[in-house]
């Protein structure tokens, strides 16, 4: 994928516009491949491979080997590609093919995948693996990680206190949520941009988010692993790359520390961006279906997901860089 196609392209009308559907043809693609994408995966780490598998030692000679281990996975992971090259925010599969399949086999498919697409990063900053299980753990206890409790998630990116946070993500569903919940939505930046500056409040919100570093609390868990350093993280909102960093329960957990910087200016710009985002227009909002694959570019598009009820819900996440 071409570094910062997708940041500069503004051609999309609606992010509904810029979301692909993509009707794979996964019929018996992994009842062929699996096999050897396992040994493939046991070529690569040999000792080391676990259950719980973790980055690769060396990112292009295992992708070299998934290539060869899996042609038909490549074929459908270059056709993912050309689309995110052409500028789309996310890229949606119905159906992936590995329903039916035991959650081992599940989690080494959608890994083989990601990995075909890119860099693959831990998807904790203390955790060394690689796969997320987005399910519900903490119901009604207040906590603070939205792929563990059944509450609502408002729109934000991932790792955006990251230096530079990973540019993709995937989200896969072993089961959807049967109670109409846990719906996934979506806001391409670059819409949200372009709508902010059709009025003066909004043209003026985007100057001051592009222009003025805010701090952003820093959970404890990237503190302690090193990943940034201090307490607060001083970065701008609108930039290049990534386009867009929010997670706006954390610009408040700073702006509170640090009042200073929640001057008159960027408390409006900050209300003016929250009012566009509470429009629903132009809104994609659509459930994960189960054996459905979502991948979405995290530097151009926000993302949340509605609350649920259903406690067998259970999706796979892993995120990755652009591949070396």
């Amino acid at each position: 994928m071409s570094a910062g196609i997708a940041e500069t392209r503004d051609v999309y009308k609606s992010t509904a516009e810029s979301v692909a559907h993509l009707d794979a043809d996964v019929e018996g693609m992994w009842a062929t491949e699996i096999a050897s994408i396992e040994a493939a995966l046991a070529e690569h780490y040999g000792d080391d491979l676990t259950e719980t598998l973790t980055p690769a030692r060396d990112h292009v000679e295992l992708r070299n080997l998934l290539r060869a281990a899996a042609p038909r996975l490549t074929a459908l992971t270059d056709r993912i590609r050309g689309l995110f090259d052409d500028g789309v925010s996310g890229v949606i599969v119905p159906k992936l093919g590995l329903e039916g399949f035991e959650l081992g086999q599940q989690r080494t498919g959608v890994f083989a995948l990601a990995q075909l697409l890119g860099d693959v990063t831990p998807t904790h900053p203390v955790d060394n693996r690689v796969i997320w299980d987005v399910q519900n753990h903490e119901a009604g206890t207040g906590h603070s990680n939205f792929s563990e409790n059944d509450r609502e998630a408002e729109y934000h990116t991932d790792s955006a206190l990251l230096p530079i946070p990973e540019r993709f993500f995937l989200l896969y569903a072993v089961k959807q949520a049967t109670c109409g919940g846990g719906e996934s939505y979506l806001r391409d930046c670059r819409v949200l941009i372009r709508q902010l500056r059709e009025s003066p409040e909004g043209k003026a919100a985007v100057e001051v988010l592009r222009t003025t570093e805010l701090p952003t609390r820093v959970p404890k868990a990237f503190r302690k692993n090193a990943q940034v350093e201090g307490a607060y993280s001083y970065r701008t909102i609108i930039g290049d790359t990534p386009l867009w960093r929010w997670r706006k329960d954390k610009i408040e957990a700073g702006l509170v520390a640090h009042p200073e910087y929640a001057t008159d200016e960027v408390r409006k710009a900050l209300d003016t961006v929250d009012a566009r985002l509470a429009d629903t227009t132009d809104e994609l909002r659509e459930p994960i279906p189960t054996d459905g694959l979502l991948i979405v570019n995290n530097h151009v598009a926000l993302h949340g997901r509605s609350a649920f009820t259903d406690p067998s819900r259970h999706l796979l996440r892993i995120r990755f860089h652009e591949p070396a």
